[in-house]
C-alpha cells in the first residue's frame, strides 16, 4: 500500500509515453492514466488514515544501500510520517483532478499521450520528493520536478514564448538548486549524515547560518519568492492543466515543504519573515494590475506562498499553520485554474479579462461559476471557508510574535500581510466582476462557444470539479485543530481586522475593475510592469551571460575545438 502511489504514477508515465500508446491509442492511454491516478489517490488516503490513527512513522527500504562514503551510508529508503501523508493526499487528489481535466482541455492535441505521460512523471517525482528519507534522495525528486516542469511549460514547442518561458524557469531554478546542493554538502560536513531526523537531532549550533541561508535560497527559487519570482508568471505559457498542477500542490510548494521539514532550524529567523511578507505584498500588488486571467491566479499563488514562508519562521505552531495553509491552498487554487480553463475554452482561447464580461451559463456552466466563486471565497479567507482557519492562524501568529524574533520584524510582517489580505480580496472580487457581472464584452458573438463537447465531456468536467470541491469542503477541518485556539488569545480588533479588509476589498473591486481611474499615476504604472524585475535582469545578468556565451562560442565552439579540414588532392 505504501509503495502504491509511486508505483502507479511511474507505471502510468512509462506505459503512456513509451510502451503502449501505439497499441491502445489515445483512449486507452486516457483510461490507464486516470485509473492509475485513482489507485494512487485511494492508496494515499489509506496511508493518511493509517498514519493518523497509528501515529507511528513507517520506513520502506526499496533497493538497500545506494553508496557509502566513510561512515556515511545513503540508502533508497522511503519515510512516511503524518507530514508525508498530508502531502501525499494533497498531491494525488489535485493530480487526479488535473489528469481528468487535461483529457477535456487537450482532447484535440495530437500528442495527448505524451502530455499525459509528462503529467504522470511530474506527479511521480513530486511523490518521490515528499517520501524521501534523506537529502540526496530528496534531490532526485527535486531535480525531477524541475526537468518535468521544463517539459510541461514548453510543451507548445511551436510557440517561441513557451520555449523562452521554459528556459527562464529552469535557469532561474538552477541558481537556487545550486545553493540547495551547497547546503546539502555542508550539512553532510557538519553532521556526517543526511537523514532528516538525524540532522534535526543534532544540536542547533552545529548548523551554521550559512546553511540556513542556503536552504532559504534553495526554497525561494522553487517557491517563487522575491527576486526569484520572475519565472512564475511566464510559466502560464504552458497549457492550463500544467498551470493547475504546478501552481497548486506540486512544484511551487516544494520549497515550502523543505522549509517545514527544517522548521526547528528556521524558527526566529528575521530574514525568512521579511522575505515572506514582502513576497506576499509584492505578488498581490502585481496580481491586481494583471489583465491576463491565468497570470492573476499565478501571482495570487506567489502571494499565498509568502504567507506560508512567514509562518515557517513562527516556531512549531507556525510550521503547522504553514502546512495547513499549503493543503487548503492546493485545493482551492487548483479549482481556480480549472474554472479558468473552462472560461478560456468558452471564449475561444482568450485570456484577457476585460473581454469576458457577460459570460453566462450558455457558455460557462453553473458548476464553473460556483467553483470559481467558492475558490475565490477560500482565497480571501471568508469566514468558515477552508482557507479561513489556516490563513487567520498565520495572521494572528504573526501578530503574537511566537517566533522569538524581533518585534519590529513581526509587526512589519503582520502589517504587510494585512494589507495583502485587502488587495487579495480586491483582485478576487474584480476577477469575478469582470468575468460574470460586468455587462461589457469586447468579444464578437461568434467567438463565444459552448465549452462542452458532449455527455462524456460533461461527466469528466463535473468529476474533476467535484473532486476539488469535495476536497475544499473536507479541508475545512484541516485548520480547525488546536491552532484555532490562537484566535482566542488575540485582541478583538486584530481578530476582526482581516474580515473587515475582505469587505473593504469587495467594495473597492467594483470601482477599480476597469483600472482606468489610476492609469496616469506613476506608481500604478510601475506596479503594472511588475516593478521592472524582468527588465533589470535582462539588461544586467542576461546580457552579461550572452556576452560570455558569444566569447566562448567564438574562442571555443567555433575556433579552439574545430580541426581545420584539409583538402584532398585529386
Amino acid at each position: 500500500m505504501y509503495f502504491m502511489p509511486l508505483f502507479a504514477t511511474l507505471l502510468s508515465s512509462i506505459f503512456s509515453g513509451i510502451i503502449i500508446p501505439r497499441m491502445i491509442g489515445h483512449r486507452g492511454v486516457i483510461i490507464l492514466s486516470i485509473l492509475s491516478l485513482i489507485g494512487a489517490f485511494l492508496s494515499s488516503a489509506c496511508i493518511w488514515i493509517d498514519l493518523y490513527i497509528g501515529a507511528a512513522p513507517v520506513e520502506l527500504n526499496l533497493f538497500g544501500t545506494w553508496f557509502e562514503v566513510g561512515t556515511v551510508t545513503v540508502s533508497w529508503i522511503l519515510y512516511y510520517d503524518i507530514l508525508t501523508a498530508h502531502m501525499l493526499f494533497t498531491v494525488t487528489s489535485v493530480s487526479l483532478a488535473v489528469h481528468i481535466f487535461a483529457v477535456v482541455y487537450m482532447k484535440n492535441d495530437p500528442h495527448l499521450t505524451l502530455f499525459m505521460a509528462y503529467l504522470s512523471l511530474f506527479t511521480f517525482f513530486m511523490l518521490l520528493y515528499v517520501c524521501a528519507d534523506n537529502l540526496l534522495l530528496m534531490l532526485i525528486g527535486w531535480e525531477g520536478i524541475g526537468v518535468c516542469s521544463f517539459l510541461l511549460i514548453g510543451y507548445y514547442s511551436h510557440r517561441l514564448a513557451a520555449i523562452k518561458s521554459a528556459q527562464k524557469a529552469i535557469l532561474v531554478n538552477r541558481i537556487s538548486d545550486g545553493m540547495l546542493l551547497w547546503a546539502v554538502l555542508w550539512i553532510w560536513y557538519y553532521n556526517g549524515c543526511l537523514e532528516y531526523d538525524l540532522v534535526l537531532l543534532n544540536p542547533t549550533p552545529n548548523i551554521s547560518m550559512f546553511i540556513i541561508l542556503s536552504l532559504l535560497v534553495g526554497a525561494m527559487g522553487k517557491s517563487a519568492q522575491i527576486f526569484f519570482h520572475v519565472w512564475l508568471a511566464d510559466a502560464m505559457e504552458g497549457p492550463t492543466p500544467v498551470s493547475a498542477l504546478i501552481h497548486a500542490a506540486t512544484l511551487v510548494t516544494a520549497g515550502i515543504y523543505l522549509m517545514v521539514r527544517f522548521a526547528p532550524l528556521m524558527a526566529g529567523t528575521n530574514l525568512i519573515t521579511l522575505v515572506g511578507s514582502f513576497t506576499a505584498f509584492m505578488a498581490a500588488l502585481f496580481a491586481f494590475f494583471q489583465a491576463d486571467l491565468k497570470r492573476v491566479i499565478a501571482f495570487s499563488t506567489c502571494s499565498q506562498l509568502g504567507y506560508m514562508m512567514v509562518s515557517i519562521s513562527l516556531g512549531e505552531l507556525g510550521a503547522e499553520a504553514s502546512m495547513s495553509h499549503l493543503m487548503t491552498h492546493a485545493s482551492f487554487k487548483a479549482a481556480l485554474f480549472l474554472a479558468a480553463g473552462i472560461i478560456i475554452m468558452s471564449t475561444g482561447g482568450n485570456q484577457h479579462m476585460a473581454r469576458y464580461g457577460g459570460l453566462s451559463t450558455a457558455h460557462c456552466s453553473v458548476l464553473c461559476f460556483l467553483t470559481l466563486l467558492i475558490a475565490s471565497l477560500c482565497l480571501v479567507a471568508f469566514p468558515e471557508s477552508s482557507g479561513f482557519y489556516s490563513k487567520e492562524a498565520i495572521l494572528n501568529l504573526s501578530y503574537s510574535f511566537y517566533n522569538g524574533a524581533s518585534l519590529a520584524s513581526t509587526y512589519y510582517a503582520h502589517s504587510l500581510l494585512s494589507i495583502t489580505a485587502l488587495i487579495t480580496a480586491t483582485y478576487s472580487a474584480k476577477l469575478l466582476y469582470q468575468c460574470f457581472i460586468n455587462d461589457f464584452s469586447g468579444m464578437l458573438p461568434h467567438t463565444l462557444t459552448k465549452n462542452t463537447g458532449g455527455g462524456k465531456t460533461n461527466i469528466l468536467l463535473i468529476g474533476a470539479m467535484s473532486i476539488l470541491i469535495l476536497d475544499i469542503v473536507l479541508k475545512i477541518w484541516v485548520g480547525t485543530n488546536l491552532l484555532s485556539g490562537i484566535l482566542f488569545f488575540g485582541p478583538w480588533g486584530v481578530k476582526t481586522l482581516p474580515f473587515a479588509l475582505i469587505i473593504a476589498g469587495f467594495l473597492s473591486a467594483t470601482a477599480l475593475a476597469t483600472g482606468s481611474s489610476g492609469n496616469q499615476l506613476f506608481i500604478l504604472r510601475f506596479s503594472a510592469t511588475r516593478w521592472g524585475f524582468d527588465q533589470l535582469y535582462a539588461r544586467t545578468f542576461v546580457n552579461m551571460v550572452l556576452d560570455w556565451g558569444r566569447i566562448t562560442w567564438a574562442a571555443g565552439d567555433k575556433g579552439l575545438f574545430i580541426v581545420p579540414s584539409t583538402r584532398q588532392g585529386r
